[in-house]
């Protein structure tokens, strides 16, 4: 069993080799356990953690190495989080009929873009003949 200490100190060579390791012996002890050969199965339980120490490892310093990229997933599309809570009566970014105006109403139905391929049906006047094309056989 790795302890993360000890993981930290390695370098992303020796991390790799270590996974592909732990991979590797992952996949024998699941083929003992499907044979019947595993004494212990809490072993493959045991190794899948291993794995994932080495892959936290791993994810931590892709992180340190571009810390701005972490900081754009932590803000993510709707912008910071708010450092205090907002208080009653406070102003909002957008007040609630503006939102109904970009979403629409309650109820209310929007019209959905037919899907790329899809054929459109149009509305024809009563009398008016529909044009058609003739198969292909």
């Amino acid at each position: 069993m790795s302890k993360v200490r000890e993981l930290r100190t390695m370098d992303s060579e020796e991390l790799n080799d270590k996974l592909r390791e732990l991979k590797e012996t992952l996949f024998n002890l699941r083929f003992q356990h499907a044979t019947g050969q595993l004494n212990n199965p809490m072993k493959i339980k045991d190794m899948r953690r291993d794995i994932a120490r080495v892959c936290t490892v791993i994810t931590e310093r892709e992180y340190a190495i571009h810390p701005e990229a972490f900081e754009e997933a932590l803000a993510g599309p709707v912008g910071p989080i708010r450092e205090e809570p907002a208080e009653a009566g406070e102003e909002l970014e957008r007040s609630a009929p503006d939102l109904r105006q970009a979403v629409g109403e309650p109820g209310e139905e929007q019209e959905q873009e037919p899907e790329p391929g899809e054929e459109v049906e149009q509305e024809q006047e009563p009398g008016e003949e529909v044009e058609q094309e003739p198969e292909e056989v």
